[in-house]
């Protein structure tokens, strides 16, 4: 088969073309979601979008308490008595959510304390006799689109108060962080476990920690 003359030429003049101009769009459209998306904006809206009263962490305003069925006094169970966060939400260093305590687990305490004068244990010893589960309210509850593993953060030595503050000073637990996608990703740019478990990949580590697949799989 005879080759036309210049072809190849015609062919590369209109491939430069193409790609300069797939390459401009490409450049403004990233400028645009620079502006739009910024790494501290603390919601997934432009700020022309953004309405107050849309939450992307669902849950109390920030610093409220959430109403619960028993008045459970952190500060009493962590502080003054000094137990461990993960007693009680076991399943935070094994797997993708942190669990509640079981009924059961609480009465293996509780059988052994009074209740008279403290109608907060009647009404644990009651849900106990009738073998039901406390229905406690989630305080931190992000939305289905963000998968978020506990173990992960758990295991790399991140402080369950980076996220939850300062629950050993709480009663009942409130919200005290955003948990927003600019957190996040602020949080992931900076934290030391990322230097301290990582080593010399740690630049690789947190730039995966961008990939819009980590957080929305």
């Amino acid at each position: 088969m005879r080759q036309l003359p210049g072809t190849f030429l015609v062919f590369a003049v209109i491939s430069s073309a193409v790609v300069g101009s797939t390459g401009c769009a490409t450049n403004a459209a990233e400028s645009a979601a620079e502006a739009a998306f910024t790494r501290g904006t603390k919601n997934l809206l432009p700020n022309e979008l953004f309405d107050d009263n849309l939450v992307t962490a669902v849950g109390k305003p920030l610093e409220e308490q959430v109403e619960q069925p028993i008045a459970f006094p952190h500060s009493t169970h962590a502080q003054t008595l000094g137990m461990e966060c993960q007693y009680c939400h076991s399943s935070a260093r094994k797997g993708v959510h942190a669990g509640v305590p079981s009924t059961q687990l609480c009465m293996g305490c509780h059988n052994l304390v009074p209740t008279e004068g403290r109608p907060e244990l009647d009404k644990l010893k009651d849900y106990y006799a009738k073998e039901e589960p406390i229905p406690w309210v989630k305080v931190h509850d992000l939305p289905d689109f963000v998968y978020f593993n506990h173990k992960r953060h758990v295991t790399g030595g991140v402080q369950c108060q980076e996220c939850h503050g300062q629950v050993q000073e709480m009663g009942v637990a409130a919200r005290v962080a955003t948990l927003e996608m600019g957190w996040c990703l602020d949080c992931h740019a900076q934290h030391d476990s990322i230097d301290e478990n990582y080593g010399t990949k740690a630049e690789l580590r947190r730039a995966e920690l961008k990939d819009c697949y980590t957080c929305h799989k």
